[in-house]
């Protein structure tokens, strides 16, 4: 910042002089009328909320008062050493009007050294004052938009924006904050997105799609409603077009609730093929002995919450089990990132080999399933998307989910800016 006092016979000349001297983006500060014209105060790069330039302000001013005293001083000076040599030879005066000529300059340069000294101090406090204000403005964004999981590490703005954009999508804080830390952050937003969007699909496991052709025996496990069954019955009636029905087996675990099998005793009466219960002392080994010669097994079981006391039995039938049985779990997409989390942990002691996302026609929001898949490291087996038998069933590819979550992201936002501009048409 840069201020400077200037006099004249005139408001206008005051005015041109200011014009010349600081250029058109001047500020003027004051105006005062003196008995020989108008002094104006202007001031170059000035903030009037900033308490710290108003005090510069006036500093420098000081200093150019100090500096005009000194100057009035040097010319009074030199006036009486002139008229005190009147008399000397012409050879002498000229040695001591340039010896006060030389004073004069010295004194002048010390002032100007002075002042000189003075106004980087200022810029420099300044400087540390905006530094400060900027550190404290980039870790506000920190703290809202940035890393609320290492705020040690502050995120750029182009990686909170990131960071935000995985945020919209339903990806969990912790894996949101490794993909905007891991991005180029030199790149374009839009390209940095993309590579964004890449290790994403990258960081989700998808297991082999080999279940129609290889078979084996695998147990749905989930809670209630994930849609187990009928993710039963459509690979079921998948395998009977490709082998026949004589190739399936079906078996349930549910003797706990009343007509709780029933659905699953329709699919397999419609597919002609095997159907089983197990019985209450949970002899699974022998049903599954009794189905050794089918080529796929598949065992349903049933939708109870932790705290039920069948819950620990059910689990310790499929864990105590000598043949080896894949377990799978159900994910249902219309449910909440937490309530997925509680479900992996409840059945993770079983050795989940993967899982299935269900009720994709329902869903509005892929980011937190995705999350667990990609968190624990849970291979994405099968996905469904209706409740159409056989139908309604796929073999999962990252990129495809990935980008579908990206597109429910932008509706989402599209929609709440939408219903947010109305809001404020109506007010």
């Amino acid at each position: 910042m840069k201020v400077k006092r200037f006099n004249a016979a005139n408001m206008q000349q005051a005015l041109r002089l200011v014009s010349q001297e600081l250029g058109p983006d001047a500020v003027i500060l004051s105006t005062k009328k003196l008995d020989q014209g108008f002094e104006v105060v202007a001031a170059l790069d000035y903030h009037s909320d900033n308490q710290q330039a108003q005090q510069e302000v006036e500093r420098q001013l000081h200093l150019q008062r100090e500096l005009e005293v000194a100057k009035t001083e040097a010319r009074q000076q030199r006036t009486r050493t002139a008229s005190m040599t009147t008399n000397t030879t012409s050879a002498d005066s000229a040695r001591k009007k340039a010896a006060v000529a030389e004073l004069a300059s010295a004194r002048q340069e010390r002032q100007n050294h002075a002042a000189r000294a003075d106004e980087k101090m200022g810029y420099d406090r300044s400087l540390d004052q905006v530094s400060g204000e900027l550190r404290e403005l980039k870790n506000w964004l920190v703290s809202h938009q940035g890393s609320a999981w290492n705020s040690s590490r502050p995120l750029t703005w182009q990686q909170s924006q990131l960071w935000q954009r995985c945020q919209d999508m339903g990806l969990e804080p912790v894996w949101a904050d490794r993909i905007a830390s891991h991005v180029d952050a030199s790149a374009p937003l839009e390209q940095s997105w993309q590579q964004a969007l890449t290790m994403i699909a990258n960081d989700l496991p998808v297991a082999a799609n080999d279940i129609l052709n290889r078979g084996g025996r695998y147990a749905l496990v989930g809670p209630t409603g994930a849609g187990k069954t009928t993710t039963i019955g459509k690979l079921a009636a998948q395998f009977v077009m490709h082998h026949g029905a004589e190739s399936v087996a079906l078996i349930t675990l549910d003797n706990y609730r009343v007509a709780a099998h029933d659905q699953l005793k329709t699919i397999a009466r419609l597919l002609g093929v095997k159907w089983y219960r197990a019985p209450q002392d949970g002899d699974l080994d022998g049903l599954l002995e009794k189905t050794r010669q089918c080529q796929l097994v598949l065992i349903d079981s049933a939708g109870l919450a932790s705290r039920d006391p069948h819950f620990p039995a059910q689990l310790t039938m499929l864990k105590e089990c000598k043949y080896p049985v894949t377990k799978l779990l159900a994910l249902p997409l219309t449910s909440q990132g937490r309530c997925l989390q509680e479900n992996y942990e409840h059945f993770k002691s079983l050795g989940l080999s993967g899982c299935v996302l269900t009720k994709l026609d329902e869903c509005f929001c892929l980011g937190p399933a995705m999350s667990v898949a990609a968190l624990a490291k849970l291979p994405l087996t099968l996905v469904t998307d209706g409740p159409h038998i056989p139908d309604d069933i796929h073999f999962p590819q990252a990129e495809k989910l990935v980008k579908l979550a990206e597109q429910m992201a932008r509706m989402a936002r599209t929609r709440w800016q939408a219903a947010d501009a109305m809001s404020v048409a109506n007010q």
